[in-house]
């Protein structure tokens, strides 16, 4: 069986194409309009009517991490995690959870107070620019987060590091820009962002 993604263009769930890119993997694409999310259909794949949801063998999952460590982990071949129990497998872990807890939900909140509660906005991009802050210091004289090796934890913690750019809040850390460079010029990356027509 090809996976299935469940899939809106500049969403959650291009990072999980991104990862279906890196690893070749026989995948298919349904694209979720907004109208259809809250379908009793949809909902059944993912219950709070949003993107991705992925089908597999087993079922379907919700949520980007638990999809992309389930992909990564059932493709050993494509090395994009080290092994299970190693300290770098932890780091790994870590820095998805980073990503993913210290960054995504900020930019969210910056983005919604922005004009209701502009201090409260400016409190959120704050949190951002301290965890760009330790990324950068991370990525010193690295080329990527773990073990100078492309992994799982490049995608989803880049992932979340794009929309900071484009809102301004990696100006002051050069490492974070250089290495946002080199994942935009990652093939996969290329595939799974097309640009808008």
């Amino acid at each position: 069986m090809a996976y299935r993604l469940y899939h809106s263009p500049n969403s959650r769930s291009a990072r999980v194409r991104w990862l279906l890119e890196e690893i070749g993997a026989d995948y298919e694409i349904t694209l979720v309009p907004r109208e259809d999310r809250a379908t009793d259909e949809y909902r059944a794949r993912h219950p709070l009517g949003r993107v991705p949801a992925f089908d597999t063998e087993g079922g379907t999952l919700f949520e980007t991490a638990a999809i992309s460590l389930h992909i990564a982990e059932n493709h050993p071949e494509a090395d994009l995690l080290p092994p299970v129990g190693s300290y770098d497998r932890a780091l790994v872990y870590q820095w998805i959870s980073f990503g993913l807890t210290e960054i995504e939900p900020f930019l969210g909140e910056a983005s919604r107070a922005a004009e209701s509660d502009p201090e409260r906005a400016e409190v959120a991009r704050e949190r951002v620019r301290g965890a760009v802050a330790v990324l950068d210091r991370t990525l010193d004289s690295h080329e990527f987060l773990v073990a100078d090796t492309f992994s799982l934890a490049d995608i989803l913690c880049g992932s979340a590091l794009f929309p900071a750019r484009r809102t301004g809040l990696t100006t002051d850390a050069p490492n974070v820009e250089a290495y946002l460079a080199r994942l935009e010029a990652r093939p996969a990356r290329e595939r799974a962002y097309p640009p808008a027509a």
